[in-house]
């Protein structure tokens, strides 16, 4: 049972959010327009004529949001695969100034993609499409989740990683 108002909750949210999305999932798991290095020809990954992912009593739909969208910060499985992944964990919290009873909280939303997905801007697809779900929408914490910053960090071999930092304000107890 997660406790209503901990910051559990509020990651949870996020993360329901998230993996409820059928245009984030499409991006997560779809190549890029156009063909592929065997010769096989993929539509856009928002086509109408692929398949909808989001389907919750589907063991499929489950595997695939284990594999794409993660709570943690766990990257050493990316070597192994060629995909799209999205990690949603905690950052630095502090307190606010002259207010005993709210803090504020970072998230941090990390974004690495596979070279094989890099030809259609995918990486800042998904960032759009993430922006769009979460940012200034009153999805967890005190008041509204405000965007704080964005950078491109190192990655491993073949990837490509963007970090997004967002806050939010909950309370200190």
């Amino acid at each position: 049972m997660i406790k209503e108002g901990s910051t559990v909750s509020f990651f949870n949210a996020i993360y329901q959010k998230l993996i409820a999305d059928e245009e984030l999932l499409r991006l997560l798991t779809y190549l890029p327009n156009g063909f592929d290095v065997k010769g096989n020809y993929h539509p856009d990954p928002l086509d109408e004529s692929l398949a909808n992912l989001v389907d919750k009593e589907n063991e499929e739909y489950w595997k695939l949001v284990d594999e794409r969208i993660v709570l943690g910060e766990k990257t050493s499985d990316l070597l192994e695969s060629q995909l799209c992944k999205v990690y949603i964990y905690e950052g630095r919290r502090r307190p606010v100034f002259e207010n005993y009873l709210v803090a504020t909280q970072e998230i941090y939303v990390d974004i690495f993609i596979h070279e094989s997905f890099d030809r259609d801007l995918r990486i800042s697809r998904i960032s759009d499409r993430i922006n769009e779900l979460i940012c200034l929408e009153h999805i967890a914490g005190i008041g509204r989740l405000e965007y704080k910053a964005g950078n491109p960090r190192e990655a491993p071999t073949h990837y490509r990683r963007y970090l997004h930092q967002y806050t939010m304000n909950v309370s200190k107890k």
